[in-house]
């Protein structure tokens, strides 16, 4: 079975994902924080990681960013899970390498459908290299609408 990375600074939510994700038949790795969490990556062996927001030392965000720096663990498949589910913070953690970001609180159904669907499509280099520049595009073409004053209509006849 594949062996899955938490990492969150908080230990109940440490306990409640290993447990879950146990009984699902998955090995399951944890880490405290992204220092941790490196050196777990680093051991080799995991197969998708879950990244809280919110961790001492550096937060998930940074980790994700470290993670798709690194050619060992560019392709790893990342779920950023966070109780903070404004715009922004899904689309900061998106934009610095995650897959997928789960709201909390979340049902054990969703975690694992969404997991599940992350580990059957692993992306090549190619794959994920194509999509960032799609979302840089995408993001791009957005600001210069946002930014654009609009033009008054003349009409000429």
């Amino acid at each position: 079975m594949p062996t899955v990375l938490i990492a969150d600074d908080e230990v109940d939510h440490r306990e409640l994902l290993t447990l879950a994700l146990h009984r699902l038949g998955y090995d399951v790795v944890t880490a405290a924080d992204s220092s941790g969490a490196l050196a777990r990556l680093a051991g080799g062996g995991v197969d998708a990681a879950l990244i809280d927001v919110r961790m001492p030392g550096g937060s998930g965000i940074e980790l994700c960013r470290q993670i798709r720096s690194a050619p060992e663990t560019e392709l790893l498949p990342i779920m950023v899970i966070s109780a903070d589910v404004h715009r922004h913070q899904i689309m900061t953690a998106l934009h610095a390498g995650a897959d997928d970001f789960l709201a909390k609180p979340f049902s054990r159904a969703q975690l694992t459908s969404r997991l599940e669907a992350l580990l059957r499509t692993r992306p090549s280099a190619a794959a994920r290299s194509a999509a960032a520049a799609r979302a840089a595009l995408l993001a791009t073409r957005h600001a210069i609408v946002e930014e654009a004053p609009a033009v008054p209509y003349r009409h000429t006849a």
